[in-house]
């Protein structure tokens, strides 16, 4: 039977791609929406190599203390949420999700030893977004749906589930909370579907790789409608893109031209600001026919069916969108990271590591090391094999492992590897000025002196 798992993550901070989940919440519906299964919340422990965001903390509410009582293992959350995601015929939904919470899923399970993908497919499961349904929702068809509230940052219409939930009635007391925002995530796909059950079909339907590229002519560049957070203006988030060319055979990066540009002059420039984009196709964009747009959507979005068949015409017959022009136009890809636990896109797991991935998974912690230490084709798993016992099951390494365990966290905690996180000379200094400062209230007082004493334990441990 196919259901929809519809999850939400709190995080200890905004890169997904470094920062630790704190709570993850998940309930079961059947394609009708309704609950089926008892809904459930996860903790997870922190391990000594890491510090958390100030400001995420102050945002949900959730320290360190409290992921250390009530947590797991980040082995045995990530294990539980996967076993979850892979339930057959499972579609995993959330909001915002795909450029957030399936992020940090991936590289949590890249981070204990699972192929961050296989999730994503086996088992006949996918997953969905929400949220640029919702956007789209609001520009075609947004009869039986309030969409007033502002975003005080764009003055655009606003998103966030605090504010759809409101307007429209909908009970999300403790936003901020995984289970909450969950539940709200439903009834806001509940409310989409029931007011206009096409559309909801229509993305349901539409939500993967294969439906999408099958939905847009290519060879015979037949302009579609895009909606994303890109377009967001006072007229919308949907804009009409004329699909150029595929960057190689099988590709999912899909480029195209945005027909509320003018026609460039040159393809050189950054992504998008001449009218060049590059769709991702395999990250569940909302797209659709412009057969979709009434004289209502016209209205609204600012462009007509004719103006955009009339561009279209124009924009194809342009030299500079030609394949040649655009791929030599653009700019070559910075080097990534070189940390093991940043390199999840650099290299993919070979179907060797796969294996060894599961085999070591099976044994146990006190032989993960000695039997696991040597098996792997790609040498960056078996540093990774390391990090993950010394996270997760500390007390089976060796006294000189120890030791090297507490360097290595001395290491993370005085020189993060990625930009913009605190060290821990900062992070201290932060929190006791916002804990000075007049303007910070007792409540948030109160969750930054956890945090505080926090620092100070991870000091007395690891850096003394």
């Amino acid at each position: 039977m196919k259901t929809f798992l519809w999850y939400d993550l709190e995080t200890f901070g905004l890169n997904p791609h470094y920062d630790r989940i704190a709570q993850a919440a998940y309930i079961r519906t059947d394609m009708d929406l309704r609950i089926v299964g008892e809904p459930a919340v996860l903790y997870s422990r922190l391990s000594p190599d890491y510090l958390p965001s100030p400001d995420s903390c102050l945002v949900t509410g959730i320290t360190p203390d409290i992921v250390q009582s009530k947590g797991m293992r980040e082995a045995d959350m990530i294990a539980a949420l996967r076993d979850e995601f892979m339930q057959p015929d499972t579609i995993v939904v959330g909001y915002n999700s795909i450029n957030f919470d399936d992020e940090v899923i991936r590289t949590t399970l890249y981070r204990n030893l699972y192929d961050p993908f296989e999730r994503e497919y086996r088992n006949r499961c996918s997953r969905w977004d929400i949220i640029n349904l919702v956007r789209a929702t609001c520009d075609l068809r947004p009869e039986g749906i309030v969409f007033e509230k502002r975003n005080p940052e764009t003055n655009t219409r606003s998103f966030r589930l605090t504010d759809l939930t409101e307007e429209n009635g909908i009970s999300q007391e403790g936003a901020h909370d995984a289970l909450v925002d969950v539940r709200a995530t439903i009834d806001v796909a509940r409310l989409i579907k029931e007011k206009q059950p096409k559309l909801f079909s229509w993305a349901l339907n539409h939500r993967s790789k294969r439906e999408i590229a099958a939905a847009i002519n290519v060879l015979g560049h037949i302009p579609f409608l895009h909606t994303c957070p890109l377009f967001v203006s006072e007229n919308g988030n949907t804009h009409p893109l004329l699909p150029l060319f595929y960057e190689a055979e099988k590709s999912s990066a899909l480029y195209c031209f945005d027909l509320t540009f003018d026609i460039p002059e040159s393809a050189e420039g950054s992504y998008h600001d001449n009218g060049i984009m590059r769709l991702m196709i395999n990250r569940s964009p909302f797209i659709a026919p412009i057969s979709v747009l009434t004289p209502g959507c016209e209205k609204r979005l600012g462009f007509t069916r004719a103006q955009i068949l009339d561009k279209a015409s124009k924009a194809i017959a342009s030299p500079v969108l030609s394949r040649e022009s655009i791929l030599k136009a653009r700019e070559p890809f910075e080097e990534g990271p070189q940390d093991p636990d940043l390199t999840m896109y650099s290299s993919f797991p070979s179907d060797h590591d796969k294996g060894v991935m599961a085999s070591i998974r099976a044994m146990k912690p006190e032989e993960k090391l000695s039997k696991g230490e040597h098996l792997f084709e790609d040498d960056k798993y078996h540093k990774l094999l390391w990090r993950q016992v010394a996270r997760n099951w500390p007390e089976t390494l060796s006294a000189k492992d120890r030791e090297s365990w507490r360097n290595f966290c001395a290491l993370r905690l005085i020189n993060p590897p990625v930009e913009g996180t605190p060290s821990y000379e900062l992070y201290m200094r932060t929190i006791r000025e916002r804990i000075e400062s007049v303007d910070t209230d007792y409540h948030q007082k109160e969750i930054l002196l956890k945090l505080e004493a926090y620092g100070r334990e991870l000091h007395d441990k690891v850096i003394k």
